[in-house]
């Protein structure tokens, strides 16, 4: 049985992170009890699971076979908490959410935990990253996407479709340099980047109300590929960020941070709930998708 197989649930999150130290850093274990793990279940299994490299792990054909029956194990484990959850009348089990780092910390983290005072029996696994996860490689019941989705296999819904980008810096920020006029005057400013996967957020696009737009390549003078570090930066007096007006709402609404440009639209950023398609929700993950969609946010 899987049951009887040393790290076998261990295997399908070092899949899902494609090494041992994101897996290690997500199940709370050091890459030395991991590697140890994989290569006991190896042993048991009588199969080489990954091609090993300095960077990342990838599966073998025999990873990829066992990978399948683990991933399905999973899956009806899963299933089987349900049928004894909805038999007594509550939801319980795993609720797998990814959500970008500035939004999850701002917004989700509170949202679970109303959620789960009232459905303490389920099991919140968060996983904060500014990266679009594969849902299924992932087993990802759940996740917060901004952005236009084009993915045609997971099904998404708005939840902040109207949602823009805003300029912003801290007051002293603005003391120090003044406030540009027009988008054209960020090329004196010290812009912050958002980057991921070795892609940068380098031309930054504006468009008036009565329909003008424009885009504006920018100099960084720092990346970041965590949009929570890039606001922390603005905050700090650093530089002009470009964000999502969702993730610095409250700084906004404190004066901790300042928008500039108030005649011309940020970029859309819409945001979505997105869920893998194919494959009926469970009850908890239905709950907790409803439940999201009921929540106020700023606008």
């Amino acid at each position: 049985m899987a049951s009887d197989l040393p790290g076998w649930d261990w295997f399908l999150r070092i899949v899902e992170r494609g090494s041992l130290s994101g897996a290690a850093r997500d199940l709370n274990q050091t890459p030395a009890a991991l590697s140890v793990a994989l290569k006991r279940l190896e042993a048991q299994l009588g199969a080489r699971l990954f091609l090993r490299s300095t960077r990342q792990l990838s599966l073998t054909a025999e990873g990829e076979i066992w990978y399948r029956s683990a991933l399905a194990a999973q899956q009806a484990l899963d299933a089987g908490r349900d049928a004894l959850a909805a038999h007594r009348g509550e939801l319980a089990g795993p609720l797998r959410i990814s959500a970008p780092s500035d939004f999850g910390r701002r917004f989700v983290f509170d949202w679970l935990d109303e959620f789960c005072a009232m459905h303490p029996a389920v099991v919140p696994h968060l996983r904060l990253s500014d990266r679009v996860d594969d849902l299924v490689a992932g087993s990802i019941d759940l996740a917060f996407r901004a952005g236009t989705q084009q993915d045609g296999s997971v099904i998404a819904t708005p939840l902040a479709p109207d949602s823009r980008r805003v300029l912003v810096a801290s007051p002293a920020y603005w003391a120090r340099h003044g406030m540009p006029d027009t988008p054209a005057d960020l090329a004196r400013h010290r812009c912050l980047a958002f980057s991921i996967r070795d892609s940068a957020h380098v031309v930054w696009r504006f468009c008036l109300a009565d329909g003008g737009d424009t885009s504006v390549p920018i100099r960084p003078a720092r990346y970041a590929n965590d949009g929570a570090v890039v606001r922390e930066w603005a905050l700090r007096g650093d530089g002009v960020a470009y964000k999502s007006a969702l993730d610095v709402a409250d700084d906004l609404a404190a004066g901790r941070l300042v928008a500039a440009l108030p005649d011309w639209l940020g970029e859309p950023t819409p945001l979505y709930l997105v869920r893998p398609g194919g494959r009926q929700p469970t009850p908890r993950v239905r709950a907790f998708h409803d439940f999201c969609l009921g929540r106020p946010l700023p606008p």
